[in-house]
């Protein structure tokens, strides 16, 4: 396994430790300070600007997160890094926010695909994730995913000693209805796997009893999942997978 020991020491806070109420929005500065603060390893989505740079942020529009309209694919970055979060901050870039965090907890990098077809594409998020990743202080810290296999076998070929994973669920969800059948249910069942050579797979939490990730899990496929969301999931899901990626309560206090 890739996965330094420490991936499995803390649950993973989905986008940051976050409170909008508290002044710490998702994927924010404050956010992953709050985790760090609490405890948690961090997971965050990171997505390109228009000149390039690999941003955090996890919608495809502005309006829910932060004081713009339209996509975030259409601002450069200095814009972007200037654009108030609703809550407090503004949205930061991948190299500052692997700075703040400085090696202090681990990290799940998530490749949001702008596309929404999960299919290849030119790999310049990929490449520039890559090249943050390796030029941080702590490389070791961090691991890349993404719902989109061809963004993790871009990250295979880009950087092959950066840990990757493959992000899932069932593919059932409105808004995935655009995506030919049968490529969400190869999405689903994890069929691009061995091709990614992928290290771990993040799969939805209502869906561990699939039988694709059975058979990884027993594999030795160390299996992450998202998002639990009350106490009483995260003490059921040990038996159904490796680690856990939470939000809206604390793990550490249930």
């Amino acid at each position: 396994m890739r996965l330094p020991s420490a991936f499995w020491l803390h649950p993973f806070a989905h986008r940051g430790l976050h409170d909008v109420a508290a002044g710490t929005p998702e994927n924010s500065l404050a956010a992953f300070t709050a985790a760090i603060d609490h405890g948690y390893a961090i997971e965050l989505d990171v997505q390109l600007s228009a000149d390039g740079e690999a941003m955090v942020f996890h919608d495809y529009e502005l309006k829910r997160l932060a004081e713009g309209v339209g996509r975030i694919d259409a601002y450069d970055a200095d814009t972007l890094r200037a654009m108030p979060l609703i809550g407090g901050g503004t949205i930061p870039d991948l190299a500052e926010t692997l700075a703040l965090i400085d090696g202090r907890v681990s990290v799940l990098i998530e490749i949001k695909d702008q596309s929404g077809a999960f299919g290849p594409g030119e790999p310049t998020l990929e490449r520039r994730i890559c090249d943050i990743v390796r030029a941080s202080a702590h490389p070791n810290t961090c691991a890349i995913m993404s719902f989109n296999p061809h963004s993790v076998i871009a990250v295979r070929d880009i950087a092959p000693e950066i840990p990757r994973g493959l992000v899932s669920y069932d593919f059932e969800h409105p808004h995935d209805a655009h995506v030919d059948a049968t490529h969400r249910k190869a999405l689903a069942n994890l069929d691009y796997f061995d091709e990614a050579e992928a290290d771990f797979v993040s799969y939805g939490a209502t869906g561990l009893t699939a039988a694709p990730v059975i058979a990884l899990r027993e594999r030795g496929v160390p299996i992450f999942c998202w998002t639990i969301r009350s106490a009483i999931a995260a003490k059921a899901a040990p038996t159904l997978c490796d680690q856990i990626t939470f939000e809206g309560f604390s793990p550490h206090n249930a």
